[in-house]
């Protein structure tokens, strides 16, 4: 479980141009869940991520997981338990490795010193042949002259190898051509069920977020304003959604904030 308790953090606190992204944010993030969050752009769901991945550290609050106090733990000292996906496919791989050598990083905590062996590499190739995209016959390519989809799906593979205790999903797929994206979602769904990973994505998609998880937040001027259970936001369509925002909000999502499809 992941408490996060009364969290503010402010940008360019004290000048004209300071920004209040998250606003005394308290939320409880149960083993299993799987929440899909969705808000205009600048609600502070970034933000929030950033900080449960330690990129962050919040002026007020704190972040506790299984009991722990993490809200001063870097983000390095997290990595090995929280999972990061961007929206850049270009972030979270090393361009120049190789693919085997990225997943040896991933999978042996970033130790230079460990030789990849024949059991690893079976490993590997079983792990890739999963994504049906004939990676596991390039384990020798290098991952920049893959393409966006492909380094997306292989990052995912990458923070999953070994299960973490929440994966964070940054609009992992809004940089990708629909037909990937769909793809890159469907092996998402599959390794987060598969593994019981305990999740948060973000996307700009209000149909993605009704269709995946079992929980759906909804963020505005830094505060969660919509918390939905599996039932509840099954029962809903993206018409009622931006009903929702609207009787929460006094606003409108219109089409150049939020994709509504």
């Amino acid at each position: 479980m992941i408490e996060i308790r009364n969290l503010t953090k402010i940008f360019n606190e004290g000048t004209v141009n300071e920004k209040i992204a998250l606003d005394d944010l308290s939320l409880t993030i149960n083993d299993g869940d799987f929440i899909c969050m969705i808000g205009a752009n600048g609600s502070g769901k970034s933000t929030l991520l950033s900080c449960l991945s330690g990129a962050m550290i919040s002026e007020k609050g704190n972040i506790i997981m299984d009991g722990k106090d993490i809200t001063l733990v870097s983000q390095h000292g997290r990595a090995s338990e929280i999972g990061h996906l961007f929206q850049d496919p270009m972030a979270g791989t090393a361009p120049h490795m190789t693919i085997e050598e990225n997943l040896a990083l991933a999978a042996k905590n970033g130790n230079w010193l460990t030789k990849v062996n024949e059991k690893d590499r079976r490993f590997f190739k079983e792990k890739l042949s999963s994504l049906q995209m004939d990676l596991e016959k390039k384990l020798d390519m290098e991952v920049g002259v893959l393409s966006g989809g492909m380094r997306q799906a292989l990052t995912l593979i990458m923070n999953t190898i070994k299960t973490p205790k929440l994966l964070l999903l940054d609009e992992h797929t809004a940089a990708l051509d629909p037909e990937t994206a769909q793809k890159v979602l469907d092996l998402t769904k599959q390794t987060v069920e598969e593994k019981n990973i305990t999740c948060v994505m973000i996307t700009h998609n209000m149909q993605t977020a009704i269709d995946m998880g079992n929980r759906l937040l909804m963020m505005n001027g830094g505060k969660i304003i919509l918390d939905l259970n599996k039932e509840e936001k099954e029962k809903m369509s993206v018409d009622d959604l931006r009903a929702l925002f609207k009787a929460n909000t006094s606003s409108q999502l219109d089409d150049d904030r939020m994709l509504l499809l």
